[in-house]
């Protein structure tokens, strides 16, 4: 004990004195053992500790029930105040007597001020991307809505056309990166994402969204597989989302022109999704993050130019768990990357709902 220099470790006898002092708690108090021993160890918490009973009501927890333990501020020599973590435990003789206290005490000032600003950097980064999301939307709507328009007018020339079709491009996705951030930040804040269950037939909608896929990105190689019963209820704009991100991922970060397939097969319980490209496999390394926000596999020889930000699989995975069903990845040189989502038929019931959500917004 008299050679632990990182905790204040000394003896508290039994009407509240300091019988002894160790180097850690010179060091961590700032009183010599000669400045300390015999004053009453309540000349260590702050003045409105005393006078609200601290040292007391500690002494007499750790006398009724063997230790106290907690967290406070603690002052050191000159009056200057930290953060400590304390340990007060009760100490007997061989015949069962009290003999006093072990007061074992850790400065933990630099733990705590890491703790907050962890916590104010985290809310700060969630505020502002919800504030910023928030507030774009109502311009790029806008935007949105005047480009529509001007490509309905008849009077606009070819050439006029092709620009206002690249703007209202650009709104969009700038519309589906808001929409992302928004869902981020839903899921980051431990909401996790709101799901509007109604019933439709699962190859159908996926087969009509291939095709808008297709209109949306020129030269892709998109083939659609469906068999079993597509039957079930599920959220269609959570389920466009998740396959978007799904087939936009697998046609980036695939071979160049290879071929993307979309499975759909209908299972007794569940309705099995899956997307396939060829190409370069995933890393170990990226495989480890690959749901993470914010995540690239930076190694892999790649042909992304999709311009992401990184939370497409975030949200494919929150999606998922929304919904109940599981999600698996395989990705090896010889077989290409598939990625196999597990949707229940019909919604969970609200206990696994909620467990569901609440597993994804610790993750």
């Amino acid at each position: 004990m008299e050679d632990i220099k990182d905790y204040a470790i000394f003896r508290v006898d039994p009407e509240g004195r300091i019988a002894t002092w160790n180097v850690g708690a010179q060091r961590v108090k700032g009183y010599t053992s000669e400045e300390a021993i015999g004053q009453p160890f309540s000349m260590l918490f702050t003045p409105e500790d005393v006078q609200a009973g601290k040292p007391e009501q500690e002494l007499r927890q750790a006398a009724e029930t063997g230790v106290y333990q907690g967290e406070g501020v603690r002052l050191r020599k000159g009056g200057i105040r930290f953060c400590a973590e304390v340990t007060l435990r009760t100490l007997s003789g061989p015949d069962g007597s009290h003999r006093g206290f072990v007061k074992v005490t850790r400065d933990i000032t630099e733990r705590k001020r890491i703790e907050q600003q962890l916590r104010e950097r985290a809310e700060f980064e969630q505020q502002l991307i919800g504030i910023v999301s928030h507030d774009l939307r109502t311009p790029i709507s806008a935007v949105l809505m005047a480009s529509a328009l001007l490509l309905r007018s008849k009077d606009l020339g070819t050439r006029h056309a092709v620009t206002v079709g690249r703007i209202l491009t650009s709104a969009e996705r700038a519309h589906r990166l808001i929409g992302s951030l928004l869902d981020f930040t839903q899921a980051r804040l431990g909401g996790g994402l709101p799901i509007q269950y109604s019933a439709f037939d699962m190859h159908r909608f996926v087969a009509l969204l291939i095709e808008e896929l297709e209109l949306a990105r020129p030269g892709s190689r998109l083939r659609f597989e469906a068999s079993g019963e597509g039957s079930g209820e599920w959220d269609s704009d959570r389920v466009a989302q998740l396959i978007t991100n799904l087939v936009n991922n697998a046609l980036s970060h695939g071979a160049e022109g290879g071929l993307v397939t979309v499975r759909v097969v209908g299972g007794a319980e569940a309705v099995m999704l899956s997307v396939h490209n060829r190409g370069a496999p995933i890393s170990p390394q990226a495989m480890s993050t690959l749901f993470e926000p914010m995540q690239r596999d930076e190694g892999a020889p790649r042909t992304s130019r999709s311009g992401s930000i990184g939370l497409g699989m975030f949200i494919v995975k929150h999606i998922v768990q929304a919904h109940g069903g599981t999600l698996d990845v395989e990705s090896t040189q010889a077989g290409g990357t598939t990625v196999t989502v597990r949707l229940p038929r019909h919604p969970p019931p609200r206990s696994a709902a909620t467990e569901a959500e609440g597993s994804a917004a610790s993750m």
